[in-house]
């Protein structure tokens, strides 16, 4: 079996696991007892706060652990529209972002003036768009930082500039893609968001960072646990191993995507020519969309699996939706291309010999589907 559905969910690093497993064994008391285990369990439990901070380049921010980015991006979203919406009704919201995002924000489509930021057709926020956009009335903007369907990395650092002259404006950013794969600049951003799952963690650890803890009111009502705003006894041994994932995953980040880059445009360049096929622009190196037109991506996607390849259509929150995706009808798809499409998505460890396997698979199905396709 080769994997290469990464965007999904990645494999658990060895080191992640180690840790895991450690302080499962060693540490395994409540952070909040007093006892001597209780003590080295919190010491612990904030070593791991800060140095995911700190990779993070947010040591002015706070952090309370969660259970993932859906979590956070929950209560992040609500408790900011709710909390705002006595200083305005606007929100927008990028046309590129994951459900657990537009799916908050359409809860409150009574309450509030919920617009859409347009994309350019590379696939990145049309910031003289979201200029034309703003206004007195704007109360919270909300951007994926790398998208989820073909890799674009938008720009939050100038957003963030942009926003700076709005001081009603709540800045959300969802890192759940970007973080282990690229390095940004998050130092005017409000709130961000992120899942250990997505870069060799293990499940069930995520996090909430803010500028201003203050602005969050308690979400679980308990025995007090991250300062008073989710209690319940924290998931230490996950936390422990998505900060080890993280640093990991950061190390030689550059050299790493150089490699991967390579590996992607194998694939591009094997495929470059196939009039029946259509590939998506290429951004992050993890990723590639293309499309079998004139067939379904499920189709594809279930051929592959049958050759032990094992890739997604859009993104799995999304994938068993009847509807076109999204991001590729904002950049101006057709909708048989976005019918067909597949999302290959790599991790750092995708060696040659997968991507080898990958374009043979890619061949084989191809060539299997014959007559049913079409020329873009």
């Amino acid at each position: 079996m080769i994997y290469l559905d990464n965007a999904a969910t990645t494999k658990p690093s060895k080191e992640a696991l180690q840790s895991f497993n450690q302080v499962s064994e060693t540490l395994f008391y409540n952070t909040a007892s007093i006892h001597t285990g209780g003590r080295e369990s919190a010491r612990l439990l904030e070593a791991a706060r800060g140095q995911i901070l700190k990779e993070l380049g947010m040591i002015n921010h706070s952090l309370i652990f969660t259970s993932g980015a859906t979590e956070s991006n929950n209560i992040i979203l609500r408790g900011m529209i709710e909390r705002k919406l006595k200083f305005g009704k606007t929100v927008l919201v990028s046309e590129l972002e994951h459900p657990s995002v537009v799916n908050v924000i359409e809860q409150y489509k009574d309450q509030i003036n919920l617009k859409f930021i347009k994309t350019t057709q590379q696939g990145v926020v049309d910031l003289d768009d979201l200029k034309a956009k703003l206004d007195d009335d704007v109360i919270l903007v909300s951007i994926m930082a790398l998208n989820n369907i073909i890799g674009s990395v938008q720009p939050i650092e100038e957003i963030g500039r942009i926003l700076k002259y709005y001081n009603k404006v709540y800045f959300h950013v969802d890192a759940t893609q970007a973080v282990g794969k690229v390095k940004l600049n998050y130092s005017d951003v409000d709130a961000l968001t992120l899942s250990a799952h997505k870069f060799y963690g293990v499940k069930g650890a995520g996090a909430l960072i803010v500028k201003d803890m203050n602005v969050i009111d308690a979400i679980l009502l308990g025995g007090g646990h991250e300062k008073g705003k989710r209690s319940g006894t924290v998931n230490l041994p996950a936390i422990v191993a998505m900060a080890k994932a993280l640093r990991i995953s950061n190390e030689n980040l550059e050299e790493k995507n150089d490699r991967l880059e390579k590996l992607n445009d194998l694939v591009r360049e094997h495929f470059n020519t196939y009039k029946k096929m259509k590939i998506q622009k290429k951004h992050s190196p993890y990723f590639i969309n293309l499309s079998f037109v004139g067939a379904k991506g499920e189709i594809v996607v279930n051929a592959l699996s049958e050759l032990g390849l094992y890739v997604s259509t859009t993104s799995a929150c999304t994938s068993k939706s009847n509807e076109l995706n999204e991001t590729l009808f904002a950049i101006g798809n057709r909708a048989d291309v976005i019918e067909g499409s597949i999302r290959i998505s790599f991790s750092q460890s995708t060696a040659s010999e997968d991507v080898n396997a990958l374009i043979k698979g890619l061949d084989t199905v191809y060539n299997q589907l014959g007559d049913i396709l079409h020329e873009v």
